[in-house]
């Protein structure tokens, strides 16, 4: 249903404003899918839940947001499965990035909030595949972080306040995201690192029937052998 259908509903201009802001928090978020017919029924899902008593708008959006995430969420992409670290001394954000990420099929590793807590893992966690790092951790800089994981080839970008300026050379590579930022850029851009391939089902299928008559052979030389071992003794 379209937002001009919504309207014929029998709705006050203020109620239909209300799920209107609903409907748009939601579909805007970048793990919503594009697909028109999605964003349609999901409208017609809010209406619904809104004319079922949930009238307060925050409610209403924590509701539906988690039947978003269920039914409407794009497949992740890229992150399924990948060990990111968040480095972030600010509660708020922090929680964000967990939130975010996850969504993304991430596993998050953290949110660690001090310096030494963040180079012990850096330093020892090999098996890490990217890290989001704020500069200022209470009046510490990050940077000895961002120098382990790059000795250990472990990808990371920035989120913080500063700007790139404040960047030693070193690290001037390496992604930077300004709070607030757009998940969505984030996202499209937080770098990780790449695993081998593993053997696709159909590639391995092929192995398997190619292995199959040599396998067979073997297999009836064996039982030959076996016969004329018995017939010797």
């Amino acid at each position: 249903m379209t937002y001009a259908r919504l309207q014929q509903c029998v709705f006050e201009p203020d109620e239909l404003k209300l799920v209107r802001d609903v409907v748009d928090r939601i579909t805007s978020q970048h793990w919503f899918s594009k697909e028109p017919s999605r964003q349609s029924d999901f409208a017609l899902y809010v209406l619904h839940m809104y004319s079922r008593g949930l009238v307060r708008a925050e409610k209403l959006e924590s509701v539906c947001t988690i039947a978003a995430r269920k039914y409407h969420a794009v497949p992740p992409i890229g992150l399924e499965g990948r060990r990111i670290l968040v480095v972030d001394d600010d509660y708020y954000a922090a929680q964000e990035a967990v939130e975010e990420l996850s969504a993304l099929g991430a596993t998050v590793v953290g949110p660690i909030s001090n310096l030494s807590e963040a180079m012990d893992i850096a330093g020892r966690d090999l098996e890490l595949d990217g890290a989001l790092l704020d500069i200022n951790l209470d009046g510490q800089m990050v940077y000895p972080v961002a120098g382990f994981l790059k000795m250990h080839g472990i990808p990371f970008a920035f989120l913080t306040g500063y700007d790139e300026r404040v960047l030693p050379p070193a690290f001037r590579s390496s992604p930077l995201f300004v709070k607030p930022a757009s998940w969505t850029a984030i996202a499209s851009k937080i770098p990780y690192r790449e695993r081998p391939q593993t053997t696709q089902p159909d590639a391995l299928h092929h192995s398997e029937k190619a292995l199959a008559q040599p396998i067979a052979r073997l297999e009836k030389v064996g039982a030959s052998f076996l016969w004329f071992s018995r017939r010797v003794d």
